[in-house]
């Protein structure tokens, strides 16, 4: 009994799949495989937020010097958040700043020479444009936003207000 009814069910599917084949009708698969999976653009992911959103848990970025102003280090700089950022500011600012942060980092030989952050310019620079600088990049800096959260961004401020001998 049971193959019969497994031949009515089958046979059924082949006739209106051959009876919807002249026509421009969706065709019923049975187990749909990779050929029909959407089609994924170069560098982008398969599931992108929508344009202009943000993360729940993020803050946006500055656009401009005013907006700049509006933004405050959430963190407190206390010693856990100090040695947090001198071990972030060591894995990824080093390299270019140098341990220091006066711009004599180890590859400096083969590119120009990065800004002293321990300048009187940098000192009197307020915290968020640090953490737009780390988040965004500039002409020769790479971003880190991708890399860090916006807690990391802002350990790594609090280090480096350590370093221009800057009290909080």
């Amino acid at each position: 009994m049971r193959k019969v009814i497994s031949a009515v069910i089958f046979g059924s599917m082949v006739a209106f799949v051959l009876a919807c084949e002249d026509q421009q009708v969706t065709k019923l698969q049975y187990m749909p495989d990779m050929a029909d999976t959407p089609g994924v653009k170069t560098q982008k992911e398969y599931i992108d937020p929508p344009e202009g959103s943000i993360a729940v848990t993020d803050i946006p970025y500055a656009a401009t010097p005013e907006e700049e102003t509006l933004l405050q280090n959430p963190i407190p700089a206390d010693q856990a958040s100090i040695a947090r950022g001198d071990k972030l500011f060591h894995t990824f600012c080093s390299v270019c700043h140098g341990s220091s942060g006066k711009g004599d980092g180890t590859i400096v030989d083969e590119f120009p020479p990065p800004p002293d952050l321990t300048s009187d310019l940098n000192k009197g620079r307020p915290d968020p444009f640090f953490f737009n600088k780390i988040s965004k990049g500039g002409p020769l800096m790479p971003s880190l936003g991708y890399a860090l959260d916006m807690k990391e961004r802002w350990h790594i401020v609090n280090y480096l207000r350590t370093l221009q001998g800057v009290a909080k």
